[in-house]
């Protein structure tokens, strides 16, 4: 008998997936609130809320336990890292770099918790 969504998105994954998902979402409604429409920066900052909204949408994914999630959050999170450690101070690293990255890593914390449950992943 196939599992309900809501089974295997809140009872499936441990309890803490759902809440970095919740938290993940309202960051993201957080961008969209703060950047879009903000005509005193550049425009490239509108861009900051689809960033945060792939970040959600593969969360969501590793939280229903789907490997293509867990992948893509890790991707994402490398890219990031990667513009904010080894690129060179421009609007793109000023955009970007510093999305769930600065002050604290947290997008690599959440890599290594989704690398510690990718055995069980569908």
């Amino acid at each position: 008998m196939p599992q309900s969504f809501s089974y295997r998105l809140l009872r499936r994954p441990p309890v803490i997936f759902p809440l970095v998902g919740l938290f993940l979402v309202a960051m993201t409604f957080f961008e969209a609130y703060q950047w879009l429409g903000d005509n005193s920066v550049f425009r490239i900052y509108w861009l900051r809320p689809l960033v945060m909204l792939a970040y959600s949408t593969f969360w969501i994914g590793a939280c229903l336990f789907k490997k293509w999630g867990a992948i893509g959050f890790f991707a994402l999170s490398v890219a990031n890292v990667c513009l904010y450690l080894f690129t060179h101070d421009n609007i793109y690293k000023q955009a970007f770099g510093d999305i769930l990255f600065a002050p604290i890593p947290l997008n690599l914390f959440l890599s290594f918790l989704l690398l510690f449950y990718f055995k069980r992943m569908d």
